[in-house]
């Protein structure tokens, strides 16, 4: 899994290399940074929203990018 950080700028034309399998998360405190994680599958990835959806949201839940 790769992890990465790009300012809220970078993040509004950002196109990930597998946009399938990569979700998204706001940071929180006052940068604007947006977080990418790329999932070794796209069931991974869902599963870990799925279970996000299982408590309280978030602004920091991961969400899936839109392709």
């Amino acid at each position: 899994m790769e992890t990465y950080t790009l300012s809220f700028a970078a993040a509004q034309t950002h196109t990930p290399r597998h946009p399938d399998r990569t979700a998204r998360r706001e940071n929180s405190g006052l940068n604007f940074d947006v977080t990418f994680k790329e999932f070794p599958s796209r069931a991974a990835m869902l599963k870990t929203i799925q279970l996000q959806d299982q408590r309280e949201k978030h602004h920091t839940d991961w969400k899936a990018v839109r392709p």
